[in-house]
């Protein structure tokens, strides 16, 4: 294909990322990542490409709703290039401000010859988005003035885009239909959600999921406190503010953060932090990292022990933990080594017995959504069943290499109580050797920061 032309360039590599993470399955920071080292592009449009990309990602079946609503093609007969850049036309149209509508539908429709370049495609994708603009009533309405769900859509910070036609369904009638369509995730999970958590709390998740999440940047306080780091960020004009020991950036790239490559900070969610905190490690003490890739969570512990003990960071692939030793160089780390092994197997090549065993378990990450916007759509339900399994086997090779006296900390990014609480009480049941000490679990748009779960166990002593 011929490059396109400036103005329509950014929305040309959107529908290529967004066809390619669907037919590959990889995730979209990689994709913008390779693109933008290419170094054509302008900050102002590598940050239109993210927001459309994980804008499109996030709002899937809310926008493939709506196109339904005005196509006379059922959508899995749409042409997929057709189907991705209505897709992109409809959420600049729904949820962007600086972009007119007429804009939106012009530069979808300038693909669309781009791409498949036949009169049909073009008319089809014409027609769709401009019936979409004409039904569109008010695309900022307030909370208060919403008389009819099945006519508005939650836009953010309570704004509302309302419709002349209905839209989604009967909330009365079909309630996890409608949140499903309305918030843009599988109704399978909603409705497991509001059977747990409630409808209240359920909608909060999900419109904390479809929100670009918080940048925290933990800060490397064995090179500079967080007040100073804070001052740099000020000299350098990027707005922040703190939550705890975490400092908060928005709407800026890692590479463009001072400090990155000196290690200064780790980019982690608190939530995340929380964990090494758990863990209690002490002074000296050996600690074992199950599932260490790519090595937030040691790093941290490293910096908790001050220099002093010594942290084996395990884990399955031999490429993430290239990624740990990277981390650990550029943090100033050297008390950490690195080993390659399976940690659900019990031929782990462990021959003593830690103070302290952290298992950041592989899991279904929906507490993460709002990062890792494509695993909504990649997860199935019988994952979940699956992930447990894997876990409760992790954990109870954790356990055989914990000290008596000693402390396991298992945690996950999950919100579902099978990989979370379901797991640690079956353990608890079959080997008495161990007990709860300690748990916590966080929810999106409930909790500051992303969703999880942690449990921290301890071996009774007289037991190996």
């Amino acid at each position: 294909m011929k490059n396109s032309s400036p103005k329509t360039d950014v929305r040309y590599e959107c529908v290529r990322i967004l066809r390619a993470i669907d037919e590959q399955e990889v995730f979209a920071r990689e994709l913008l990542s390779e693109r933008y080292s290419r170094g054509d592009l302008s900050g102002r449009d590598k940050g239109l490409l993210t927001e459309l990309t994980h804008g499109v990602i996030r709002h899937r079946l809310t926008l493939d709703t709506i196109i339904s609503a005005f196509s006379k093609i059922p959508l899995a007969r749409i042409e997929p290039w057709i189907l991705y850049a209505l897709r992109v036309g409809l959420y600049q149209m729904i949820y962007l401000d600086r972009i007119p509508p007429s804009a939106a539908v012009n530069t979808a429709v300038e693909l669309v010859k781009k791409l498949i370049r036949r009169a049909d495609a073009v008319k089809f994708t014409n027609a769709v988005l401009r019936s979409v603009e004409r039904s569109i009533h008010n695309k900022s309405e307030p909370a208060s003035k919403i008389t009819d769900p099945q006519k508005a859509l939650y836009r953010r910070e309570n704004t509302w885009c309302t419709f002349h036609i209905p839209i989604f369904p009967n909330p009365v009638e079909a309630l996890s239909s409608y949140l499903a369509m309305h918030y843009s995730h599988p109704e399978w999970l909603i409705q497991r959600w509001i059977g747990r958590y409630g409808k209240e709390n359920t909608v909060e998740i999900c419109r904390a999921n479809n929100r670009a999440p918080s940048l925290f940047l933990r800060i490397n306080q064995r090179k500079i406190p967080v007040r100073e780091f804070v001052a740099l960020l000020d000299h350098k004009g990027i707005p922040s503010h703190t939550v705890n020991n975490a400092v908060i950036v928005d709407d800026i790239a890692v590479s463009e953060i001072p400090g990155f490559s000196e290690g200064l900070f780790f980019v982690q969610d608190v939530s995340a932090m929380k964990v090494a905190e758990f863990l209690k490690a002490e002074n000296s003490h050996t600690v074992l990292d199950l599932c260490a890739a790519p090595g937030g969570k040691a790093t941290h512990i490293a910096e908790l022990l001050e220099g002093t003990g010594w942290i084996y960071a395990l884990d399955i692939s031999f490429n993430r933990l290239r990624l740990v030793k990277e981390n650990c160089r550029r943090m100033g780390i050297q008390n950490v080594s690195l080993v390659c092994g399976d940690a659900s197997s019990d031929r782990v090549p462990f021959h003593i017995q830690f103070d302290r065993v952290l298992i950041d378990a592989p899991c279904s990450n929906t507490g993460v959504l709002a990062r890792r916007a494509e695993a909504r759509w990649r997860l199935k339900e019988r994952d979940i069943q699956t992930l447990a399994s894997l876990q409760y086997s992790i954990l109870k090779t954790g356990a055989t290499m914990m000290k008596p006296d000693g402390y396991l900390v298992y945690s996950t990014c999950s919100i579902e109580p099978e990989e979370n609480q379901e797991v640690i009480k079956k353990f608890i049941d079959s080997e008495s050797q161990c007990y709860l000490d300690a748990e916590d679990y966080y929810l999106p748009g409930i909790n500051t920061g992303d969703g999880g779960y942690m449990a921290r166990l301890c071996k009774r002593r007289g037991h190996r």
